[in-house]
């Protein structure tokens, strides 16, 4: 079997340009110290993305059924109420939050339309090893030694 020589060279060509291809992707992608984002802000950034999608998504929803005239004052009063339940998930700590700070937030049962309430909050503090108690359900925490 003969292989000829314009299938050499059209391998040979294809192989130096994948070659070049990925050195010059090599040579233009962030090192790892360079402070381009990373998989966690990835993950972040898609959290952000889903939520404001849900929010639109369901203000569309509210108004989908209304007359075209009057679909974005719908829409615009439905915004409204989810950016206001969304601020009113901290009710009864407003204020007291520090925010880029770690916290152990524990969830009870809401009553009627609320599923969720918060039962009690605990801000993670430096030297302190935190534990599920033995009774399964609080946070007991000792100094770190």
């Amino acid at each position: 079997m003969r292989i000829s020589a314009k299938l050499v060279v059209a391998v040979l060509g294809a192989a130096l340009v994948a070659g070049g291809l990925f050195l010059l992707g090599r040579a233009t992608a962030p090192s790892p110290t360079h402070p381009a984002a990373g998989p966690g802000d990835y993950f972040a950034g898609v959290r952000a993305g889903e939520a404001q999608g849900r929010q639109e998504g369901r203000a569309l929803q509210a108004g989908a059924e209304l007359p075209p005239g009057e679909r974005d004052a719908a829409q615009r009063a439905f915004a409204a109420g989810y950016v206001a339940g969304f601020n009113d998930v901290f009710a009864g700590y407003d204020g007291g939050w520090t925010t880029r700070t770690p916290w152990i937030v524990t969830l009870k049962g809401g009553a009627g339309q609320l599923v969720y309430r918060i039962d009690s909050r605990e801000q993670l503090q430096a030297g302190v090893n935190y534990y599920l108690c033995p009774d399964g359900r609080s946070l007991c925490q000792q100094p770190r030694r």
